[in-house]
């Protein structure tokens, strides 16, 4: 068998210490993630009073695994709830989530997904010199940096057309010596093209992201990704201070952009890069949930569009045969195929000389988010090992991964 690097992402964040020391829990699921998978690394959401994370850190030597702090730093920040008003501006002059495609679940779950903006100093420093704080406590191997982005179609809509809060302002107006708010006119002009959008207009568009960045917002969305790189690089740089390894957590690169991440100018900052590739998940990052946010969007704000048209238009653009309908996306999923796709997006990057990409996809079972079963995980592997990838990242949650699950895939591996 050819090695490839494994690593796998634990949440400690919700779970009961007690029950992790119970009969030796974590232990034996380490151990077997270990003994199964030859696994190579854990990325560690802590909690909140570090002793899981002590734990856990503790075990990993034991095994020889190598530990990454997984850190978020815009959105779900451990021990900072960000309240309403803290969250980016739309161009409405609106926070929170917007109202065109949103998930109607957001806020209901272990995550609220309020993002701050990157450009937001006062927040962002205390953000900041908690993650210099935890840096030095946890003394792991590396940091896996999460939440570098603005917010996604899940959100809804409008706020891919974020940030215009007064940091924004200035930081814009430094820039490129241009008043940010003339902007936002723009972009309700935008809103009112769509209205006008026909499937004759659809295939104009080549890619994903052209329906809804228009070149006369291209300054716009320079700035939007070049601030992602400016908060990520900051963060990462201090990693990189202390002796650390960086790994980043970066959309599928079909959607990459309209979340602000733009892979060669994030290569620069980090050793390793884990592109999302979520075939059957339905939460944010999750291919089918992002997806269908745009779908719906889209459907609600193009009377002139038909769901099924649609549907193939994007389909086209993807480069893999969707379901027919947005609820059939929701519950079957994205074709594994996709891997293909948006890995070959990865590798027109280029970045094989500066970092490695250890492809991340789910093998969870959570119940209404993600349900990995056999099927799925041997057309996954099958697709994985064919791409003759370098690496990947077992994903998201150890604790949710069954062991058969994780036996499956030592399996396989054993047989190449």
């Amino acid at each position: 068998m050819t090695k490839k690097w494994l690593g796998t992402q634990i949440i400690l964040n919700n779970v009961n210490y007690h029950e992790l020391e119970k009969n030796d829990f974590l232990r034996r699921k380490l151990s077997l993630a270990k003994e199964a998978l030859n696994l190579d690394t854990l990325i560690i959401w802590p909690d909140s009073d570090y002793k899981g994370l002590y734990l856990t850190r503790e075990i990993c030597q034991e095994l020889k695994i190598k530990t990454y702090l997984w850190y978020s730093i815009l959105a779900d920040i451990s021990l900072f709830k960000i309240r309403l008003e803290q969250t980016v501006e739309t161009f409405q002059g609106l926070h929170g989530y917007g109202t065109s495609g949103s998930w109607e679940k957001l806020g209901q779950g272990e995550e609220d997904f309020f993002f701050l903006c990157p450009n937001d100093s006062g927040n962002l420093n205390n953000i900041f010199q908690h993650f210099q704080h935890i840096l030095k406590l946890a003394d792991l191997d590396g940091v896996f940096l999460d939440r570098i982005r603005f917010p996604s179609p899940a959100n809804g809509l409008e706020t891919i057309y974020t940030c215009f809060c007064p940091y924004c302002l200035e930081s814009f107006y430094n820039d490129y010596g241009e008043d940010l708010n003339k902007y936002r006119n723009e972009i309700k002009n935008i809103f009112k093209r769509f209205k006008a959008l026909d499937i004759d207009g659809l295939v104009t568009y080549e890619h994903l992201s052209q329906i809804f960045m228009p070149a006369n917002l291209k300054k716009f969305f320079d700035f939007r990704r070049k601030s992602i790189y400016k908060t990520t690089k900051m963060f990462a740089d201090k990693a990189r201070e202390n002796g650390k390894l960086i790994g980043l957590d970066l959309f599928a690169p079909s959607l990459a952009a309209l979340v602000g991440q733009d892979y060669k100018l994030l290569a620069e900052v980090c050793d390793w890069i884990k592109p999302m590739i979520y075939c059957h998940t339905t939460g944010p990052a999750g291919l089918p949930l992002e997806l269908s946010s745009l779908l719906k969007a889209l459907m609600n704000l193009a009377p002139n569009l038909e769901e099924e048209l649609l549907i193939q238009e994007i389909s086209r653009m993807l480069g893999v045969c969707l379901p027919g309908k947005r609820e059939a996306l929701l519950k079957k999923g994205v074709p594994e195929e996709i891997i293909r796709m948006e890995m070959q997006k990865v590798n027109d990057f280029d970045l094989k000389k500066k970092i490695k990409i250890y492809i991340g996809w789910e093998a969870v079972q959570i119940p209404d988010i993600a349900y990995i079963d056999s099927g799925v995980l041997e057309k996954y592997l099958s697709i994985i090992w064919q791409l003759n990838l370098e690496g990947m990242v077992i994903s998201w949650d150890l604790l949710k991964i069954p062991d058969e699950n994780l036996k499956l895939v030592g399996d396989f591996l054993l047989k190449q």
